[in-house]
């Protein structure tokens, strides 16, 4: 068993994903999914990996893409609960910024929503090092 990333910071992780023009992004799904995965095995669930996000989202147009954000974040709170831990993004946070609160605030949301994600990722990552003694 291996430890998993805890530490990814809100402005590391903006910065790399300006520099990258958006490629750092798709290799947080990676991420997210792969480490999803470890975590919650448990739960005999699968968050499917970056092709398939890829590929769905664009036959979708993009509508495949909110809903694997949506399976991910309700997977992750449903491990954190499980663990007795707090939750974090609710999927009504991420919905409403998405369609709503987004471009009202002129993308303000979308980069709190962003650093949401990135906190609970390293909350269940943390929990499942804990869990593991890692």
């Amino acid at each position: 068993m291996n430890r998993l990333t805890t530490n990814r910071g809100f402005w590391l992780a903006l910065l790399l994903l300006i520099v990258t023009f958006g490629i750092y992004g798709l290799y947080l799904i990676h991420a997210f999914a792969k480490e999803t995965n470890i975590a919650c095995r448990e739960d005999g669930k699968t968050t499917q990996g970056l092709l398939v996000y890829f590929l769905l989202s664009l036959i979708t147009f993009g509508i495949y893409g909110i809903v694997w954000q949506c399976m991910w974040i309700n997977r992750c709170n449903a491990y954190l609960i499980r663990h007795g831990k707090p939750e974090g993004l609710q999927v009504s946070t991420y919905l409403l910024t998405l369609l709503l609160f987004g471009w009202l605030t002129f993308g303000i949301m979308y980069i709190v929503v962003f650093c949401k994600k990135l906190y609970l990722q390293n909350a269940v990552n943390r929990t499942y090092d804990q869990l593991n003694n890692l």
